[in-house]
């Protein structure tokens, strides 16, 4: 299956393999957003749209992100309750501020979690998932 990653401004990258996929991930997230700073949401999605995919709001500065799979809205838990980030999901919608208890996982996680669904096409298994 072929998955893209898809910024902000609804760009569609496609993905060749999970390497690829945290190459693509890790240049979108550091970026700096018209807003002066780089939360933003991360979509990781099939090509086709057939299956699930994984939304991933993200602030490197704040080291904090949120996994959510999109196919039953769970989120990935893999550190306590922080402080909340807040990122630009659309160039087109205020930003909005996702809550420190959906904010739950490290940069490097996250990272981790968009390699191991783009190889494997299933929730990624290195965190608990949970209802929010």
């Amino acid at each position: 299956m072929q998955y893209v990653l898809v910024d902000h401004l609804a760009h569609r990258e496609p993905l060749e393999d999970s390497r690829h996929a945290v190459e693509q991930f890790d240049d979108t997230i550091s970026e700096i957003l018209p807003h002066g700073m780089s939360g933003q949401t991360v979509w990781i999605e099939p090509e086709e749209p057939e299956g699930a995919g994984l939304r991933v709001d993200i602030d490197i500065d704040v080291n904090r992100a949120a996994l959510t799979w999109m196919a039953d809205d769970t989120i990935g838990v893999e550190l306590e309750p922080g402080p909340p980030i807040t990122v630009m999901w659309s160039v087109d919608a205020p930003r909005i501020t996702v809550p420190g208890t959906v904010a739950r996982v490290s940069v490097e996680t996250a990272r981790r979690a968009v390699a191991d669904y783009v190889a494997t096409g299933h929730r990624p298994a290195l965190v608990c998932w949970t209802r929010r």
